[in-house]
């Protein structure tokens, strides 16, 4: 019977370290993939920087291969496409009547980097807290800090963006617009939400240990 049971620790001990090293390798797969994201990001915005102003052309375009077929401005670099883009956004003008369309471009690369690098530190917390729940309750004073950590970049990711786009429209054209909308108010109450659950969380830890105490 001794034996039985000995197996049957062994067994377990194995499965459980069998499914750490899984998880571990979830989590540095993720961690990975968000880095050589950052990386692709941080060489676009390079590589923009490094072009000549001249090679940034904006093309108005038909569009037949589309159902919604139309008419669409398109950003164009050394004749490659990038993709359509926002007129309102890259048709401004400087106090001299001047477009900058390689600046346009700086800006939509900035704004997308921060928000990239704001929703990297919020996925690299959540590794975090997966990992330590591995062989314990994820409930605990570490994670709910982490949690709440969440909610603050949820709240970045709702402003951070927007603001840069903001700044960076004001040093060059001398203009700026307001970039919070809906979406700006969608991030915020997530991140509301978050903070609410980290709070419930904290309290529920709080009248677990007082239990534990007790007994």
């Amino acid at each position: 019977m001794n034996e039985i049971r000995e197996m049957k620790e062994t067994t377990s001990r194995s499965d459980m370290w069998e499914k750490r090293r899984k998880q571990l390798n979830g989590s540095n797969a993720l961690r990975f993939a968000l880095i050589l994201i950052l990386f692709y990001m941080v060489q676009d915005l390079v590589n923009d920087i490094r072009t000549e102003s001249s090679a940034f052309e904006i093309r108005f375009e038909n569009d037949t291969l589309l159902e919604s077929a139309g008419t669409f401005y398109r950003l164009y670099v050394n004749d490659e496409e990038y993709g359509d883009i926002d007129y309102n956004q890259y048709f401004r003008t400087d106090s001299n009547g001047n477009t900058d369309y390689k600046y346009c471009r700086l800006i939509d690369d900035a704004s997308r980097l921060t928000y990239t690098l704001i929703l990297a530190a919020m996925m690299f917390i959540v590794t975090l807290i997966a990992d330590s729940a591995i062989n314990s309750t994820p409930f605990t004073k570490k994670n709910i800090d982490r949690v709440k950590m969440i909610a603050g970049l949820q709240l970045c990711l709702g402003i951070f963006p927007g603001t840069v786009r903001l700044i960076m429209s004001f040093i060059r054209f001398n203009y700026y617009s307001t970039s919070f909308n809906e979406s700006t108010l969608f991030f915020i109450a997530i991140a509301i939400v978050i903070a609410m659950i980290a709070v419930v969380f904290e309290k529920g830890l709080a009248l677990q240990e007082d239990v534990d105490s007790i007994a």
